[in-house]
């Protein structure tokens, strides 16, 4: 426990008005205009594309409950910190340094994500122009890796402040807490307007509290047992993930529309990854710092 000094504090002063604020104008616009689109692609799209968005979901719950298909090695955000002159051993090990240097490392994860969503998105947006089948296959395809690079943004700006998923000094319970956690981060970024985006940090935060209850075990207890399986890392939210993508999909059917095309799809994964990064980058930099203050830890009373 340490006491913030001014700087520190007039972070939480900034992630309290991000947190207020309204969502990007990226998630507000394409809600607005998606809806119509939404419509007219119901008539509009063949059975059978309607048919695979459900396959495309599922394919991404699996291939996002494998950690290993994220691509992000603990050591690559530790060899990257070095040169800010942050010498730690250990992820953990960054709770101790400077959140002003750690800040640096996590932008420039974000940055490297973004550059690479981008020229993602423009090659589906080319294959729009070989008309809408073609367009929807190929919006579809790219929706995997959209959000392979979503998480592992959100992965990699963890590490930077401290927190390892996956680290092997985790209990199942507390692997299940941090999967969990990244994904309501989500949920968070992709919110359309501000009464979605104040129930998913509404949601996050009922959810963090329970962590530092004395009843964690037994509120992840039932969700863990559910959701392990072969892959020691299968902890993620069906739920949750299927909402996301939902949305996701609505949205990027937008750059099916004639004349926006590659210049649109390339745009949308860059501001996309942007706001994913920045909802991660102000709620992990908020966790750090509340847990370098120190949490006092709630106590259920029952009274008969």
């Amino acid at each position: 426990m340490a006491k913030l000094n001014s700087s520190e504090s007039k972070i939480l002063d900034e992630i309290a008005k991000w947190k207020a604020s309204n969502p990007s104008f990226l998630n507000k616009s394409t809600d607005f205009v998606a809806k119509p689109i939404s419509w007219l692609t119901e008539k509009l799209t063949p059975e059978d594309v309607k048919g695979s968005v459900g396959g495309v979901t599922e394919k991404i719950v699996e291939t996002l409950q494998d950690m290993s298909k994220w691509s992000v090695n603990p050591q690559d955000i530790l060899n990257a910190t070095k040169e800010f002159e942050i010498n730690a051993a250990t992820i953990t090990d960054l709770r101790k340094a400077s959140i002003h240097d750690l800040d640096h490392v996590s932008e420039s994860q974000i940055e490297s994500n973004t550059r690479m969503a981008t020229a993602s998105g423009v090659g589906t947006g080319l294959a729009s122009l070989a008309g809408p089948i073609v367009g929807w296959a190929a919006l579809l395809a790219d929706l995997p890796a959209l959000f392979t690079f979503s998480t592992r943004t959100i992965y990699q700006v963890a590490l930077c402040y401290g927190y390892d998923p996956n680290s092997p000094e985790l209990s199942p319970q507390e692997k299940a807490f941090e999967m969990e956690y990244m994904m309501r981060i989500f949920k968070v970024a992709t919110s359309s307007d501000k009464v979605q985006k104040q129930k998913a940090l509404g949601e996050l935060k009922d959810f963090e509290a329970g962590r530092y209850s004395n009843h964690f075990d037994e509120i992840l207890g039932d969700f863990t047992k559910k959701q392990i399986s072969k892959n020691a890392t299968s902890y993620i939210s069906r739920m949750i993930i299927k909402e996301i993508v939902e949305r996701t999909i609505t949205r990027k059917a937008v750059g099916l529309v004639p004349g926006l095309g590659a210049v649109f799809s390339g745009g949308f994964n860059y501001v996309y990854i942007k706001d994913v990064g920045n909802a991660a980058f102000m709620l992990y930099r908020e966790r750090f710092l509340l847990d370098k203050k120190g949490r006092k830890k709630t106590i259920k009373i029952e009274i008969d």
